[in-house]
C-alpha cells in the first residue's frame, strides 16, 4: 500500500476514459501529429515549474516521496485559503497543458498526459471538500509523524531546520481545528468509527513516557547536547500540549456530532464526489453499479480457483471459502510463536524475491529495502502494511511496516503475499526504478495513479507465484485467496448503503488470510479512503488482460522481461496511457 497516505490529504486527493491511442488529456490518436519543439519547450517549463510548486506547499509529501528537497525546514500551510491559492494554480497549469499536442509515445507525449490526469483528477475531487473532514486513522498523526521519523540530522543547519519545521506543528493542529469545525457547518464529517480509531491513536502517544514517544525520536538520532535540549523543550512546551489540545477537541466536540453514516454519500454532494474517486482511482469513469458488477464476478473467478488449491493443501472435503478458512485457522503451520518469528519469515520472503529478480526483469532497484515494525501508538489502530520510497539520492532506504505488534493475529497464508506485494516484485520494484529515471521524467506529484500503483503491486503477488518464491502450497494459498474484495466492499459502502457490519462480515467471508480484526480494519479504511480499494483489482486486471494480448500476438516472440521493461521504463501513468504504449510495442 502506497497511496493512503498520500491520498488522504485533501491537497493530495484526486481522466477520462480513452481508448487505445486517446490520453486521458482528450487526445485523440496523435500518431499523425509531429512533434512540436516550442510546445515541449514549454511542456518542460511548466513541468519544473509545477515541481518547484509542489514542492514548496507541500515539503512534507516530497520529502516522503523520496523526492530531492533543498530544505526540511517547512510544514505545509493548511489553510483553506493556501489552499483555494494552490487551486488557482492548478486551474492555469491545466488550461496551458490543454493547448499542447504531442506524437504517441514520445517523452513528452507520457509526461503531459501523465501530468494532465494529476491535474484533472485534483479538479474533479474538489467536490469532496476532504479538507474539511481529516480526522481519522491515517490523519496527521501517521503521516507526519511519518516525516518526523525521516527527518534528517547530524549538522548544525539541519538540526535548525528540524526544530523549524516542528515548531510549526502547534499552528498546523490549531488550522486543523479550523477546518473540522467549518466541516461541521457545512455537513462534512468523519464516520464516528474512524474519529475514534484517531482518537484511540492520540490516547496511545499522549500516554508514552517522553523521552519513548515518536515525538521525542529525533533525540534517539542525535547526540548535539544543545539540539537535545532544544528539542526536549519543545516537546515538553509545544508538542505534547498542541497534540493534547486536538486529541480532546476531536474526543469532546467532534466525535459527538460526526456522522454515523458509513459511506461518502453521507456527506453533501456524495454521489458526485464518489463518481469522481472512481474515476481517480481507476482513470476510468466506471458507474458504481458497473464496478460492483465487475467486483462479483472477479471474485467468483478467483474464488473457484482458491478453493481448488485448499482442496490440494487440506483434502478434497474443502467444500467451500468458510470450510477452507475454518481449516487455515486450525492448521498450527498458519500461525507464528512471536513477534521475532514473524519477522524472520518475512526477512526470508524478501531475500528469495531479491535473489530471483533478475530471472523476469532487466533491472532492479539500487536502493535497498528494509523492514520496520509498527510500534506502540501506530499500531493501535491495527495499520495495513505499507511502503515507504527510498529517497532519491539513497540517503535513506525504502521501509516495508507491519503490524507484529498483534502478532496472534497474524497468518502466513497472508504474510508473504503482502512481502511481495509491498517488496519485490511489488511496490519496491516498480517504486525504486521510477525513483531512478531522471527527474524531468517524472511529474512530482503522484495523483490519479494508484490503479498503476496497487494494480501493479497486486500483479506483484500472482507473478511471485510463477517466479516459485511462495514457500509452501500454504502460502501459495494466501496469494490465490487474495480476492479482489475491494471491487464489491467499497461501492457496496460507498454507494449501495451496505453497513459496516455487512461489509465486515461479507470481506470476512471471501478473504481466507483476514482475522476478524483485520477484517474490521479493511472496512474502516475503505470509509475514509473511497475508491481507494478500486484500484487494486481494476489495475491489476488492466496488466494480466495486456499481458494476455501481448502473449497472443507475439507468440514465441514474447518475452516476459522485455513486457515487464515496457510497462515500467516510463515510471507510473493512467492506465489507458499504458495500455496504448503496449498496444504500439505490440504493432511494432
Amino acid at each position: 500500500m502506497i497511496q493512503t497516505l498520500l491520498g488522504l490529504r485533501p491537497q493530495i486527493l484526486g481522466c477520462v476514459a480513452a481508448l487505445l491511442l486517446t490520453s486521458c488529456s482528450g487526445q485523440t490518436s496523435p500518431a499523425k501529429v509531429s512533434p512540436d519543439e516550442d510546445a515541449a519547450s514549454l511542456l518542460r517549463k511548466l513541468v519544473v515549474e509545477h515541481a518547484a510548486a509542489y514542492t514548496q506547499a507541500f515539503p512534507d509529501l516530497v520529502e516522503y516521496l523520496g523526492r530531492p528537497i533543498e530544505h526540511h525546514d517547512a510544514l505545509p500551510d493548511n489553510s483553506l485559503s493556501a489552499l483555494r491559492a494552490w487551486q488557482a494554480r492548478e486551474d492555469a497549469w491545466l488550461t496551458a497543458l490543454a493547448r499542447m499536442r504531442f506524437a504517441s509515445g514520445s517523452p513528452e507525449w507520457v509526461l503531459h498526459g501523465t501530468l494532465t490526469n494529476t491535474l484533472e483528477s485534483a479538479i474533479a475531487t474538489r467536490i469532496c471538500r476532504t479538507e474539511l473532514w481529516p480526522a481519522h486513522q491515517f490523519g496527521w498523526q501517521t503521516t507526519l509523524l511519518a516525516i518526523l521519523d525521516q527527518q534528517p540530522l547530524g549538522t548544525d543547519r539541519l538540526r535548525a531546520e528540524a526544530l523549524h519545521r516542528w515548531g510549526q506543528l502547534p499552528r498546523f493542529l490549531a488550522t486543523e481545528v479550523t477546518n473540522l469545525q467549518e466541516g461541521i457547518r457545512l455537513g462534512y464529517t468523519v464516520p464516528r468509527r474512524n474519529v475514534e480509531l484517531a482518537v484511540a491513536q492520540l490516547d496511545a502517544l499522549l500516554a508514552l513516557p517522553p523521552d519513548t514517544s515518536p515525538l521525542s525520536g529525533p533525540l534517539r538520532r542525535d547526540a548535539d547536547v544543545s539540539f537535545r535540549g532544544r528539542w526536549s523543550k519543545l516537546v515538553e512546551a509545544e508538542l505534547l500540549p498542541a497534540t493534547r489540545r486536538y486529541r480532546d477537541f476531536l474526543r469532546d466536540e467532534y466525535a459527538p456530532r460526526s456522522r454515523t453514516t458509513l459511506g461518502i454519500e453521507g456527506i453533501p454532494h456524495g454521489a458526485d464526489c464518489y463518481r469522481a474517486q472512481i474515476r481517480t482511482h481507476t482513470t476510468y469513469p466506471l458507474a458504481p453499479r458497473d464496478v460492483y458488477e465487475l467486483g462479483e464476478k472477479l471474485v467468483a473467478e478467483r474464488e473457484a480457483r482458491a478453493l481448488a488449491l485448499a482442496r490440494a493443501v487440506f483434502g478434497a472435503g474443502i467444500e467451500d471459502l468458510r470450510a477452507a478458512r475454518a481449516a487455515l485457522a486450525a492448521d498450527p503451520r498458519n500461525r507464528f510463536s512471536g513477534s521475532e518469528e514473524a519477522l524472520a519469515f518475512t526477512n526470508q520472503a524478501l531475500a528469495r524475491a531479491t535473489l530471483a529478480a533478475s530471472a523476469w526483469f532487466t533491472r532492479v532497484p539500487r536502493t535497498s529495502l528494509k523492514l520496520v515494525p509498527y510500534e506502540g501508538f501506530e499500531a493501535v489502530a491495527r495499520p495495513p502494511a505499507r511502503y515507504e520510497p527510498a529517497t532519491k539520492d539513497g540517503s535513506r532506504p525504502a521501509r516495508f511496516r507491519i503490524d507484529i505488534t498483534h502478532f496472534e493475529s497474524l497468518q502466513r497464508a497472508d504474510l508473504e503475499t503482502t512481502a511481495f506485494h509491498e517488496g519485490i516484485p511489488g511496490h519496491h520494484l516498480q517504486l525504486g526504478l521510477e525513483l531512478e529515471l531522471p527527474s524531468r521524467e517524472q511529474p512530482i506529484d503522484i495523483r490519479g495513479l494508484s490503479a498503476f500503483f496497487e494494480g501493479w503491486a497486486r500483479y506483484g503477488e500472482g507473478l511471485a507465484d510463477e517466479m516459485g518464491l511462495y514457500s509452501s502450497d500454504l502460502d501459495r494459498l494466501g496469494a490465490a485467496a487474495h480476492l479482489p474484495t475491494g471491487l464489491v466492499v467499497d461501492p457496496g459502502v460507498h454507494a449501495l448503503g451496505w453497513t459496516r457490519e455487512r461489509a465486515v462480515a461479507w470481506a470476512l467471508s471471501k478473504q481466507l488470510a483476514f482475522s476478524p480484526e483485520g477484517a474490521e480494519a479493511y472496512v474502516d479504511r475503505i470509509a475514509v479512503c473511497p475508491g481507494e480499494m478500486l484500484s487494486y483489482g481494476v489495475g491489476e486486471r488492466e496488466f494480466l488482460e495486456l499481458r494476455r494480448e501481448a502473449r497472443a500476438a507475439l507468440g514465441p516472440r514474447f518475452d516476459i522481461k522485455t513486457f515487464h521493461d515496457r510497462l515500467l521504463a516510463r515510471g507510473a501513468m493512467p492506465l489507458p496511457m499504458v495500455r496504448a504504449i503496449i498496444t504500439q510495442w505490440i504493432h511494432e
